[in-house]
């Protein structure tokens, strides 16, 4: 596991030891930031569910990027895909790893150090760059079957 790996890694875990539910303030900061975003989970009452998923899938996504595993990027193009079927733009969708970044960086408070910040930055735009890149039109294709 690189160093950036295990910042991440201890970060979550330490908001996981203070917070049952983590994607509550990370939502909680989305809808502040980007108000437009709550009326997308009106086919649950409240969209706890989808909610937990969504940053449940987020964690993932990032985690397995960055122990180089290449389904990341698939799965982050295929949200990207679904969420784009919404009307959430490219730029939109990226901005939830910020704005996941930097409620963990309020939920820890002092705790967050400058490493765990260079680590959660190194990783979003690794991921970001290479979702951007596999999407790009220079990027190869699939061979036809």
């Amino acid at each position: 596991m690189s160093d950036s790996s295990a910042r991440i890694l201890q970060s979550l875990e330490r908001v996981s030891e203070l917070l049952e539910d983590p994607s509550a303030p990370v939502y909680e900061n989305l809808f502040a930031r980007y108000p437009e975003f709550k009326g997308l989970f009106r086919f649950e009452p409240n969209g706890e569910l989808a909610r937990q998923n969504m940053f449940q899938v987020t964690v993932v996504a990032l985690m397995e990027h960055l122990d180089g595993r290449h389904s990341a990027v698939t799965m982050v193009n295929s949200e990207r895909t679904n969420h784009a079927h919404i009307g959430v733009d490219n730029a939109s969708f990226d901005r939830y790893y910020e704005v996941v970044r930097d409620t963990f960086h309020e939920i820890l408070g002092d705790e967050w150090t400058a490493e765990t910040e260079a680590a959660w930055n190194e990783a979003i735009q690794s991921l970001i760059g290479a979702t951007h890149e596999w999407n790009s039109p220079d990027a190869p294709q699939p061979a036809a079957h």
